[in-house]
């Protein structure tokens, strides 16, 4: 059965404002919320594949309710980021060119990170209810450290198509939970080792994914670029950025070499046909993935619609189906249970960061419309600088950016406003928007404030700047130099002539 808003060991009741309430009024509000988000999600499919264009202003209503509730509820974090959007307006007014233009571009970007991320969001309630991503997970903590980690950095891969964070908190639980079992403490090698491939394997899903939110703000700024362009290229990046990752974790056990880790206090029992198990039963999640992302391709071309849309929509659909079938298509036990745990439970305790996302969709036209982009275009066009170089500079503008606690999902925008029209530049658009999911996908890996890091530092027990900036030390600093590598060398093979 579900557990509802209004349940004592529910944490959302204990979050912002809403421990000085009624229970029974803080219960209304966050059941609010959840309902707010699924209509809004729905809603946006419609409008977009039906063309039911009179839906974004019920939508636009939902958003503004959604926005007052949320910072009744929400942390003090996202009560921050609504002072920071509330500020917007009058600095539009005063300095945009035109300011109804640029605060509708922000409306119209908020609703399509609200609803996407509300959709892939439901989709974690059945992958968490599965068996069959359960049995993998608990086939992948059983292996040795060498084959855990690479199963780990699979594994996370592939979960996070589906489960996005949810894959982090199912594997990070699943391990941690191991490792204590084994008398490890939460500075042990072997933890440290899969915390980190849990966070490198997932931050690939942002390369090519297309539930990937990463991969929509790309395409909804990068022009002449489609989901299918960036696809065959992004995985060939997966493939190079998880054997990058392989390989240094493999570095590193060679160079601890001399310092053994202490035998854990109960011997470690390994699956021994786990390789085998494991691939029987990734073929099976592959073939899960294939079905769902087909689904959303097909929806895609058979209403003409972009992949986001197509997912708004698609997305909740499949959820409901996948929900039946774990109910053994008992319609009374899947709303009463799964599906109301999703609505009341799940999508509630998430409104903060819905909200974050919704705030920096809407104030990213804004902050570009700010800046002087004309004037830096200008300049570096008279100095004729390489492509290679302008993209490097994005590259570890954005990465700089999330060490620093600013969010991707900002400093991108404001890069690739910049870089509007990279072809004035001599930059190619394929180019520009692979290395900024690239980016992106370092920023994440490496940045102690993102989602990613926090929820997998408070799974091994360790502080996000430690998981961040000092296990991950390593792999950053490899990273960042074949990133820039790469970035330089293909800049100059991409150049397209400046006329």
């Amino acid at each position: 059965m579900a557990t509802s808003p209004g349940s004592p060991d529910d944490p959302a009741l204990n979050t912002g404002f809403l421990r000085y309430l009624p229970e029974k009024f803080s219960r209304g509000i966050l059941s609010l919320q959840g309902i707010l988000l699924i209509s809004m999600a729905i809603a946006s499919g419609f409008q977009g594949i039906f063309g039911m264009t009179w839906l974004k202003f019920p939508i636009l209503a939902g958003m503004i309710l959604f926005s007052l509730l949320v910072a009744i509820s929400g942390s003090r974090v996202i009560r921050v980021f609504l002072v920071l959007g509330l500020l917007c307006f009058p600095l539009t007014f005063q300095y945009a060119e035109d300011a109804w233009h640029t605060l509708n571009e922000g409306a119209v970007r908020a609703q399509l990170f609200l609803s996407f991320i509300t959709a892939i969001m439901v989709l974690r309630e059945p992958a968490f209810r599965s068996q069959l991503l359960q049995a993998a997970g608990n086939i992948i903590v059983r292996q040795r450290q060498g084959r855990r980690v690479l199963m780990l950095l699979l594994g996370s891969h592939l979960f996070g198509l589906m489960m996005n964070m949810g894959s982090v908190v199912l594997l990070g639980s699943i391990a941690s939970s191991r490792d204590r079992e084994k008398g490890a403490t939460g500075h042990s090698y072997s933890q440290r080792q899969s915390a980190l491939a849990i966070i490198q394997g997932f931050v690939t899903t942002m390369m090519w994914s297309p539930l990937s939110l990463a991969l929509v703000v790309v395409l909804s700024q990068v022009q002449d670029v489609t989901s299918s362009m960036i696809t065959p290229l992004g995985l060939l990046g997966v493939l190079l950025f998880l054997a990058l990752s392989f390989a240094v974790s493999q570095l590193e056990v060679w160079l601890r070499r001399h310092h053994p880790e202490p035998a854990s206090k109960k011997p470690e029992e390994t699956e021994r046909r786990g390789g085998a198990s494991f691939l029987k039963i990734l073929m099976r999640v592959i073939l899960l993935v294939v079905a769902i992302f087909s689904a959303i391709t097909a929806l895609s071309l058979v209403a003409s619609v972009p992949v986001p849309v197509a997912v708004t929509l698609a997305i909740p659909v499949i959820t409901f189906v996948w929900l039946m079938i774990q109910s053994h298509g008992d319609l009374g036990v899947c709303l009463r249970g799964p599906l109301a745990n999703t609505i009341f439970r799940t999508l509630p305790s998430q409104s903060s960061e819905v909200g974050i996302l919704l705030v920096a969709g809407f104030m990213g036209p804004v902050l570009v419309a700010l800046m002087p982009t004309a004037d830096i275009n200008a300049f570096l066009h008279s100095h004729h600088t390489p492509p290679g170089v302008i993209v490097l500079v994005a590259f570890f503008a954005i990465v700089a950016g999330g060490v620093l606690a600013v969010y991707p999902l900002i400093s991108v925008t404001i890069a690739l406003g910049v870089l509007a029209d990279p072809m004035a530049l001599g930059i190619h658009p394929l180019y520009l928007a692979l290395s900024i999911l690239g980016a992106w996908a370092v920023a994440s890996a490496l940045s102690p404030y993102t989602g990613v890091t926090i929820v997998t530092a408070s799974m091994f027990g360790v502080k996000s700047t430690t998981l961040a900036l000092v296990w991950n030390r390593l792999f950053g600093v490899i990273a960042l130099t074949v990133c820039a590598g790469i970035i330089l060398i293909f800049g100059e093979l991409t150049a397209i002539p400046i006329t």
